[in-house]
């Protein structure tokens, strides 16, 4: 009997323990909450910056001025079911040192225990640690990032970002039903084939 009264107040224990995690996701970097309205933050915002990806009109990107210790960044709000929402931001640090990138990741490890996932790459220029971590709201990713290569399309330095993926896939469900896609107009007989696929 006494075995199943601690077994039980283990699970209890247990349960407790988790809900109290779950609710520690983070939901801030530097002042800038997700969840909040755009206009919590208008006065970091780089004006007539917001647009919207390629293909992704379901959101905006704004870009974000320099900032105490940051060295930029943008933020990515609803378009659609949560219009103006903050629901991603990256902010690039000012201190790009692999020293401070180790401090930051003593930090959020100490925090929010070991990530889920590591996306570096074979040549060690690239160091990305992501966690994914659940609240009330849902799931929450925060991935920490270190570049020292040379590749342009991706930040130099150490950067944060913070995002609700399931807030981000609900704004393009949201904009489907709202923009249903035109019908395609046929391609020309004289460019199909592997012709439509070369330039001319």
């Amino acid at each position: 009997m006494k075995k199943v009264i601690l077994l039980t107040l283990l699970i209890s224990l247990l349960g407790t323990s988790s809900a109290f995690a779950a609710q520690n996701a983070p939901e801030s970097v530097a002042g800038i909450t997700i969840g909040n309205n755009l206009s919590t933050i208008r006065s970091l915002l780089e004006s007539n910056s917001a647009t919207s990806p390629w293909q992704e009109e379901y959101i905006k990107r704004i870009g974000l001025k320099d900032m105490e210790g940051y060295k930029g960044g943008y933020v990515v709000v609803g378009n659609c079911k949560r219009k103006d929402i903050i629901l991603r931001m990256k902010l690039k640090y000012q201190d790009g040192s692999m020293e401070f990138f180790n401090k930051l990741y003593g930090k959020i490890e100490k925090r929010f225990g070991k990530p889920n996932d590591w996306r570096g790459n074979p040549f060690g220029t690239l160091k990305v640690w992501k966690w994914s971590l659940g609240d009330a709201d849902g799931n929450v990713s925060l991935i920490l990032q270190h570049f020292s290569g040379d590749d342009d399309s991706i930040t130099k330095g150490n950067s944060i970002r913070l995002s609700r993926p399931s807030w981000i896939e609900q704004e393009m469900e949201c904009w489907d039903i709202k923009h249903p896609p035109s019908q395609e107009k046929p391609i020309p007989a004289k460019m199909k084939g592997m012709k439509w696929f070369l330039p001319y």
